[in-house]
């Protein structure tokens, strides 16, 4: 059986001392990476994740074994101070750097998780070694945020390195594939999961979503005031990430809604991983409420969605291009605009236990493994 490297932020649930990463990346890794190995591919994970931890905690790295798979970390240690970080971080670079000039082989193909945190070395490794890039290209950052004009260029030009792509939308490649260079789509996970909790019997229909709460993208925002235009039949709950303030945002919106209205709405902290899908599994609506106007609209497509699906959930959706063109749209409730009451209009029209997704989903998932086959 051969094998891969694939190059991203990453960590298993189970390890000892916890890396950083985002649950929804991981959630896509873990499953391009069983498409992978049904082509009859190892994977070996080359993660550039650090210590998660904020109290100090040294590990060297090494290799970690899952199945037929492998997951490498390097150098990092957490801690509180500003200096120690930058030189955990510092030495990470140098570790991951010289590893991968060592281990990379002159011509090897490999994937790339498209990152700013090496977008630099992972062009110097091109040059060096003359590999041939998979680009895993989820999202275009500085559509998102606001970095330097150094790392715009170094995001560009990593895009632009790349031999062949995964893309999530039709639109993004569109607009990055000039050269017509091989690609595959991906919107997300469409491998169906196996259903072990029961939907919530209390009479009200619940409506989650989960993810993040940066004020830029609006999901969380928009979706924690819904509760003020629906009626005692339904509970909301919020899960997801985000910096103290935009936490703390989330919250005081909540508790202003409970206090005026009929419907009951949760925070439900941070949920990741097992714990997650089985809570969402117990609702009966997902929500995907990003701000349609931002610019990362037009080269993302919100993973979640499938996620929700996956796990036998209706999806309440907002209506923008790479959603509306994707291969699911036929099984979506669209929402038309970007306010509390526009989504709880159409939360109120989902016909709850009609999903008809789940061999939708299976076909989809036979289709991807297929394509992927034929660009490794």
């Amino acid at each position: 059986m051969d094998r891969i490297k694939y190059f991203c932020y990453y960590d298993f649930q189970d390890v000892k001392k916890p890396r950083e990463g985002v649950q929804a990346a991981s959630s896509k890794i873990d499953y391009i990476i069983d498409a992978i190995n049904r082509c009859d591919i190892k994977v070996d994970i080359i993660s550039k994740s650090g210590i998660s931890s904020k109290g100090f905690n040294l590990d060297f790295g090494g290799i970690h074994y899952k199945g037929i798979n492998t997951l490498r970390h390097f150098f990092s240690f957490g801690c509180n101070g500003n200096v120690l970080r930058v030189l955990s971080r510092w030495l990470q670079n140098v570790h991951f750097f010289l590893w991968t000039l060592f281990n990379v082989k002159r011509h090897e193909e490999i994937i790339v998780y498209h990152s700013l945190g090496y977008c630099r070395l992972m062009c110097w490794i091109v040059r060096l070694k003359s590999c041939v890039i998979i680009g895993e290209i989820e999202e275009f950052y500085q559509d998102v945020h606001t970095y330097s004009s150094s790392l715009c260029r170094a995001e560009k030009q990593f895009i632009n390195t790349c031999e062949k792509y995964m893309f999530p939308t039709a639109i993004m490649n569109t607009k990055f594939n000039l050269n017509h260079k091989k690609f595959i789509i991906v919107h997300g996970v469409y491998k169906q999961v196996t259903i072990s909790e029961q939907k919530f019997q209390d009479g009200r229909i619940h409506v989650v979503y989960g993810g993040t709460f940066d004020p830029q993208k609006g999901g969380a925002l928009a979706a924690a005031g819904i509760g003020r235009y629906l009626n005692e039949k339904y509970a909301i709950h919020i899960c997801g990430f985000g910096s103290e303030t935009d936490k703390a945002k989330i919250i005081n919106i909540i508790n202003d809604v409970n206090r005026h209205s009929e419907s009951k709405t949760y925070f439900e902290g941070y949920l990741s991983g097992e714990q997650y899908a089985k809570f969402i599994q117990k609702c009966h609506v997902g929500l995907s409420t990003q701000n349609p106007s931002g610019a990362f609209n037009e080269t993302s497509f919100p993973s979640k969605i499938l996620v929700y699906m996956a796990n036998g959930l209706d999806v309440v959706t907002v209506d923008i291009p790479v959603v509306r063109t994707s291969l699911v749209s036929n099984y979506l409730y669209f929402y038309k605009e970007q306010t509390s009451k526009s989504i709880a209009d159409t939360i109120m029209n989902v016909k709850i236990g009609t999903q008809q997704h789940n061999k939708m989903l299976n076909v989809i998932d036979q289709q991807f493994v297929n394509e992927i086959k034929k660009i490794l």
